[in-house]
């Protein structure tokens, strides 16, 4: 694929998956023998693994949105810099729902074999998530004396 081929593909994986909530897409933008790397969730390594993941996500945080704030393609790889945001309206990861507005910010990196994904990395901003959902205690002000 051509780098504005990748970036379109990526857009519309991210639309079709994230945005619209369409989980079995996951199929025609993964190969089959997918690799994931999460560092904050080493358990999950195939697409099914990761599928599961997505759809725990989803009903989690409802509105989900996934903005895409930079986007960058080579020759078979693209990094995606992004924003995503929801309503936390269901039990999520073991967290009981809040109610609570979330947003939290990372970075995807992508390996494309022909016209599919078969390997990624995501980065993401978990403290900060954890924190929204007051699971981990926000630090105290230090004030200047």
């Amino acid at each position: 694929m051509k780098t504005s081929e990748i970036k379109h593909f990526i857009t519309e994986y991210t639309d079709e998956v994230w945005n619209k909530g369409n989980v079995e897409a996951m199929d025609r933008f993964y190969t089959p023998n997918y690799v994931h790397h999460d560092i904050s969730r080493p358990d999950l390594q195939t697409l099914d693994h990761y599928k599961d993941w997505a759809k725990d996500l989803l009903a989690g945080l409802q509105d989900f949105h996934v903005a895409i704030d930079d986007l960058v393609a080579e020759d078979g790889k693209a990094v995606k810099r992004w924003t995503a945001s929801g309503i936390h309206n269901n039990t999520f990861a073991g967290i009981p729902a809040t109610g609570k507005q979330v947003s939290f910010c990372g970075v995807s990196t992508y390996r494309l074999e022909g016209d599919k994904i078969s390997e990624s990395w995501y980065l993401y901003d978990l403290l900060g998530l954890l924190q929204q959902l007051g699971v981990i205690p926000l630090p105290e002000t230090v004030e200047n004396k």
